[in-house]
């Protein structure tokens, strides 16, 4: 889309079709890489197994937040804020920029999901990213 082209409004009578990006199909994850353990302990460890897990999920609703996409080369980073509870369990999620961002530019994110943790489910990464990992479960 040119620069002349491109429209700020949100207006669902906006006469701009908006199409999704299509990205190439990436290759299996090498070995090393899935051997390699995350870097970060997940909040699932803190709490027993008779417990719920509690999944943030904003295909139905949410706010402008909900529009951020994965990528394993993102430009924001999540950080859990603790606002109505200090429960691990329930945080707000507030996102902040790694690097300058350029007006325009889509704004993604780490979706972090740990390979392998939901059994039976594959779910392959498409973000395109020169550092993309092929995988997100």
């Amino acid at each position: 889309m040119s620069s002349s082209e491109h429209n700020d409004s949100d207006d669902e009578d906006s006469e701009l079709l908006r199409q999704p990006s299509r990205f190439a199909a990436v290759s299996e994850p090498k070995e090393s890489d899935k051997a390699k353990k995350p870097k970060n302990r997940s909040v699932r460890e803190f709490f027993g197994h008779d417990e719920y897990c509690y999944i943030m999920d904003a295909k139905n609703n949410g706010n402008i937040g909900r529009y951020l996409n994965h990528s394993c080369s993102p430009n924001v980073f999540v950080q859990n804020v603790f606002v109505d509870t200090h429960d691990l369990r329930f945080p707000w999620v507030a996102f902040f920029a790694l690097t300058y961002i350029h007006a325009g530019t889509e704004l993604t994110w780490d979706y972090n999901y740990d390979v392998g943790s939901v059994p039976g489910k594959v779910l392959h990464c498409y973000c395109g990213s020169n550092d993309c990992r092929g995988r997100l479960l």
